[in-house]
C-alpha cells in the first residue's frame, strides 16, 4: 500500500462515507452507516469521522427521522461506533473543539447535545437552542461557545456547554441561516443566509452582529482558506470566494449544477464542491477554474481530503 490523498464524502442517499482518489477520482471504497447521514467531523487527525444520522432525505420530508451519530475509522475503512441521542431527533450536524468533544445539534429537537467523551456512546447535556429549524453548529476550539444556526427563526444562537446554566443569546440575522465558520482568530462568525442572500458578520466576543454582506443567489456552506470565505452557492450554482479582509470584493466561478457542500484542501489551493448532478467539483482558487470532477454514489455532501495507506 502507498500513501494517496483520498476524498471522503458523506453520501446522503447511498447512507454512506465514501472513499475516493483526489487524482483520479476512482472510487476506492465506502462504509456504511445509519440513514439518510447529513454534516459530518473529523478527529484533527483525519482518522475518525462522525456522522450526523438525520434519517430522513431533507428537512421537509415527514417523519421522526434519525437518533444517533455514527462513528467510522477513516483509516480502517470501518464503523467502530454510535453516539445514542436518545429522544432527540434528525441530528444535522456535528462539531469537535480542541478537546476532542462532540456536539450535535439536533433539527427535529431543538436541542445541541454535548458529547465529552463520544467514545461512551452517550450524550452529556441537552441545550435547548432557543430556535427552530436548528441545522449547523460551529464551536470555538476551547468549547467556550458554540454557534447554533437556526434556519427557521432567522437566527444564530451562542451556547455555552461549560456554563450551562448561562441563557443563550440570540442573534437576528438573515433568511434561512445555514452554514458558518470563524476567522483564524476567532474573532469573526460568519454566517451563510440562502434566502436572503447574505452573509452576516458577528462579533464572538461582545456576541453581536456588526453588518451582514450581499452575495449572489443561495449561499449554504463555507470554509475559508488564509485569505478568503469558500461558499457553496446552492441558488447560484456555483463558488463564491470572498475576500476577508474587504468582503464586497467577491468572485464566483460557476459551477453545473447547484453546490450543497464546500471543502477546502490546502496543499493544493483547490476547493471541493458537492453538487446536485451526484458529483464533486474541484475548483483551483487560484486560478478559479474547475479542474476536475469526482463522480460519487447518491446525494454527496460534506467532504474533506485526508492522507491513507490504500
Amino acid at each position: 500500500m502507498a500513501l494517496r490523498e483520498v476524498v471522503v464524502v458523506v453520501q446522503k442517499g447511498d447512507h454512506s462515507l465514501g472513499y475516493y482518489d483526489f487524482e483520479t477520482g476512482r472510487e476506492l471504497d465506502r462504509v456504511g452507516v445509519d440513514p439518510f447521514p447529513h454534516e459530518f467531523a473529523l478527529s484533527p487527525d483525519g482518522r475518525v469521522a462522525y456522522l450526523a444520522g438525520f434519517g430522513v432525505a431533507l428537512a421537509e420530508h415527514p417523519g421522526d427521522g434519525g437518533s444517533t451519530v455514527s462513528i467510522v475509522d477513516v483509516p480502517g475503512r470501518r464503523r467502530i461506533g454510535t453516539v445514542q441521542c436518545g429522544d432527540y431527533r434528525r441530528p444535522h450536524d456535528v462539531a469537535l473543539d480542541g478537546r476532542g468533544t462532540l456536539y450535535v445539534v439536533c433539527e427535529g429537537s431543538s436541542r445541541l447535545l454535548v458529547v465529552r467523551d463520544p467514545a461512551s456512546g452517550r450524550f452529556d447535556l441537552a441545550l435547548p437552542t432557543l430556535g427552530q429549524g436548528s441545522h449547523m453548529v460551529t464551536v470555538l476550539r476551547d468549547g467556550s461557545v458554540a454557534f447554533s444556526s437556526n434556519m427557521e427563526s432567522g437566527t444564530v444562537t451562542a451556547l455555552f456547554p461549560d456554563a450551562p446554566d448561562r441563557p443563550g443569546v440570540v442573534l437576528a440575522v438573515g433568511k434561512h441561516a445555514e452554514g458558518s465558520v470563524l476567522d483564524a482568530e476567532e474573532r469573526r462568525l460568519y454566517v451563510m443566509n440562502r434566502e436572503s442572500a447574505e452573509i452576516t458578520i458577528i462579533d464572538v466576543r461582545q456576541l453581536r452582529v456588526l453588518r451582514s454582506v450581499s452575495t449572489p443567489p443561495g449561499p449554504v456552506r463555507v470554509c475559508r482558506d488564509a485569505e478568503r470565505l469558500l461558499v457553496a452557492l446552492y441558488h447560484g450554482c456555483g463558488l463564491l470566494m470572498v475576500d476577508l479582509n474587504d468582503p464586497a470584493k467577491q468572485q464566483v466561478v460557476p459551477l453545473p449544477a447547484k453546490a450543497i457542500s464546500v471543502g477546502y484542501h490546502a496543499p493544493s489551493r483547490t476547493a471541493l464542491l458537492s453538487c446536485h448532478d451526484q458529483r464533486v467539483y474541484l475548483v483551483d482558487t487560484v486560478a478559479g477554474a474547475v479542474i476536475r470532477s469526482i463522480s460519487t454514489r447518491s446525494d454527496p455532501d460534506p467532504m474533506a481530503v485526508v492522507s491513507l495507506d490504500m
